[in-house]
């Protein structure tokens, strides 16, 4: 055991390469880009008090940390510490994204879901932009989405990009940003054959978006740890908030013992009740 858990904190070292001090926030860029913005759209920051202020940092909570969960994935990802909640105004895109869902009717089903991405304010201001994804993809061209924070988490600097800063992809210290939308799937498709290459763009004909949730489609299970959804035009997404948070990781100790109480549990569940994790048969 005591090597499972060398191994896992040694992954990289630049995990614990932090410092632990409060987190500096000054005036950051995206304070600079509500100005630039301004006339483009409205965001009004909301007080930590305000209802909608504490829905979205409650979005944004992780779940305590569970070797049988398949939380790993996440490591050493501690928490999400939401700093800022901007309410976006912008009647353009409203517009836009009412006109689509009247076109959808009855398929219209909305969504809120999360995308982290350094452009959030770009984002609020012109909305979401297909024609600027890659192409080389899991499902093509299209704008990504999440319900689960840690992995937009992961595209609050760029796709898997650390700091500018510090160069840290654990970067404890700058704040980061993504966007909290809401998003109309009309008709989803959910793949059912796994693909070593991207699926053809647009979505397939007859449906709006894609659904893949590896919980409850094994066809995608081999790609992806947690779910996603890729929708093909813009005007399917409004942008409702733009949060800013900075994040909070675990320290060597700290999930050194975390990990060793939980495989001592662990091993006390005979195997036919062991949950399907990552360690479910490393014992």
């Amino acid at each position: 055991m005591a090597y499972l858990i060398n191994q896992l904190c040694n992954q990289d070292s630049g995990y614990w390469n932090f410092e632990e001090s409060a987190p500096r926030l000054g005036k950051t860029r995206a304070q600079k880009l509500v100005t630039i913005t301004a006339a483009e759209m409205d965001s009004i920051e909301l007080e930590k008090w305000e209802p909608e202020f504490l829905a979205v940092s409650d979005r944004l909570r992780l779940p305590s940390f569970d070797l049988g969960s398949g939380l790993l994935r996440h490591f050493p990802l501690r928490q999400m510490q939401v700093q800022r909640v901007h309410k976006i105004k912008n009647e353009e895109l409203e517009a836009r994204f009412g006109h689509q869902a009247a076109a959808l009717g009855a398929e219209g089903a909305c969504e809120t879901l999360l995308h982290g991405s350094p452009a959030a304010w770009k984002i609020a201001a012109e909305g979401f932009d297909v024609g600027r994804s890659e192409s080389d993809n899991l499902f093509g061209r299209g704008v990504y989405l999440t319900p689960d924070p840690a992995t937009a988490n992961k595209y609050a600097f760029g796709k898997l990009q650390p700091c500018p800063q510090h160069s840290d992809t654990h970067c404890v210290r700058c704040v980061r940003l993504l966007v909290v939308a809401d998003c109309l799937l009309g008709r989803p498709f959910l793949p059912s054959l796994a693909a070593s290459t991207p699926l053809p763009w647009p979505c397939p004909p007859g449906f709006d978006s894609i659904v893949a949730d590896p919980a409850t489609n094994p066809a995608v299970a081999r790609f992806l740890q947690s779910p996603e959804v890729v929708v093909f035009r813009n005007e399917q997404l409004m942008p409702r908030y733009v949060v800013e948070y900075t994040i909070s990781v675990y320290s060597r100790d700290e999930f050194a013992k975390i990990v060793g109480q939980q495989m001592r549990q662990m091993q006390q569940i005979p195997w036919s009740h062991r949950p399907a994790g990552v360690f479910s048969s490393a014992w």
